[in-house]
Order: structure tokens, then sequence, then C-alpha cells
């Protein structure tokens, strides 16, 4: 009996760990669709590829409650990988930290402007210059987010949101 406990600690010790991703408005990152999204949301303002992604995006008028735009990232097989909302009121850095506590890891876009990674929860928020949110993006945790097989993920961290059609 002693074999099989360690056996089975062992095991969950040498798993990987992976981040589970934050749903948003019941879409969650990993796990919903692109067909889930429009059904909840109706047809986006846009629909555009971006390498082997397919990018819904909701703006101006059809912008979704409390944002500016809102981006799906969706795979191949249709799995959404990750949401970036560019929000419509101004957000502070201290809601962020009464949200998700202090960042355990922070860098910096190409332009300088701060980011922070809370990627035990699936969540990078992004700065102004002013030190307001830009954009908070939810995304798929690693192990998850993997392409299929014929198409396997770069791994590539983002340290800039998506580029908007309506934002600077």
């Amino acid at each position: 009996m002693r074999s099989i406990l360690l056996a089975a600690l062992a095991a969950l010790a040498l798993s990987p760990i992976t981040a589970s991703a934050k749903a948003w408005q019941g879409i969650s990152p990993g796990v919903s669709t692109i067909d889930e999204v429009v059904n909840k949301f109706g047809e986006p303002t846009t629909r555009s590829k971006r390498a082997t992604r397919t990018v819904l995006a909701y703006l101006g008028e059809q912008a979704l409650p409390g944002t500016k735009q809102t981006q799906f990232h969706a795979r191949e097989d249709g799995v959404v990988l990750e949401i970036t909302v560019f929000l419509a009121t101004q957000l502070e850095k201290e809601s962020i930290e009464g949200t998700y506590g202090r960042s355990p890891r922070k860098t910096f876009t190409d332009d300088f402007l701060p980011v922070w990674l809370y990627e035990a929860d699936g969540v990078t928020v992004y700065f102004t210059k002013d030190g307001f949110v830009n954009a908070i993006s939810f995304f798929a945790g690693r192990s998850v987010a993997k392409e299929p097989a014929a198409n396997p993920a770069k791994g590539v961290i983002r340290t800039a949101p998506p580029k908007s059609n309506v934002l600077p």
C-alpha cells in the first residue's frame, strides 16, 4: 500500500503544472469554442486570420458591455486560446492588485509600457503610459493551449497586447 501511495505522489510531483485559465463572460480559454462565442455574443464586427489563429473582434457599436473592444483568439480547430479585453473605463493598478494580488512577474512592452503577468491565473495586464489598465488578456494554460500535433505551438509569451483596430 505504501508503494502505491509513493508512486501516486511521484506521478503527481512529476506531472506538468499548468496555469488554469480564468473564464470571461462565461467563455473559458482552452475549453470554449468560437461557435460558443458567436452563440453568446452574436456575429463579431470582424473575423480575421492571424497566422494560424482566427480572431473574432467585437468593437464600436458591437462592443461588449464595459469594453471598447474584445478579441477572441482561436486555434485552427476553433478552441479559444486567448481573450483580450480593452476596457471602456479607466482601471487603476490598485484594482488589479485587489483582484489578483501583487504581480509575481512584471515586464515591459516594446514601447516600455508595464505588463503584469499572473501566469498561475492565466491573466496578463497591459498598462498605459499613465499607469491605467489598457487591456487584460485571459489565456489558456500551457498544456491546454498546445496546438494540435500537426501544428505545434511556438510557446512564445506575448509581451504586448494584440493589435487593436480601434486603440492606438
